[in-house]
């Protein structure tokens, strides 16, 4: 898989080595693994983190804002929640967005 410059600053300069960070080219994007589990999105050049819908608030209360694509001219969204630029570049405030999306990863549905 070739990684792009912004996917390979996600992977090996922001995240923590002990956090056993994975990615898989999906969607026209990369979904982010942490010990199999995903918990994350990059799009081009956005960071998006896995949510809920307990957890919605929280992240819009935060400045983001939620992940969404168009489908043959349909809206759709999904639990994933944009991480801004001050979030990534502030240690303290990533790493409470990062326990937060980690809280709500999970395994990769089996197919069937």
């Amino acid at each position: 898989m070739k990684m792009t410059p912004f996917l390979m600053y996600i992977v090996y300069d922001i995240f923590d080595e002990s956090l056993g960070i994975t990615a898989r080219a999906m969607m026209g994007g990369y979904m982010l693994y942490s010990h199999g589990k995903v918990f994350a999105i990059v799009e081009g050049e956005e960071l998006w983190f896995k949510g809920s819908n307990e957890l919605k608030e929280w992240y819009l209360s935060r400045g983001s804002k939620k992940f969404s694509y168009r489908k043959e001219g349909e809206l759709q969204e999904m639990n994933y929640y944009f991480v801004p630029e001050e979030v990534i570049e502030d240690k303290e405030q990533f790493n409470e967005w990062l326990d937060t999306a980690l809280s709500v990863a999970e395994l990769p549905k089996k197919v069937k």
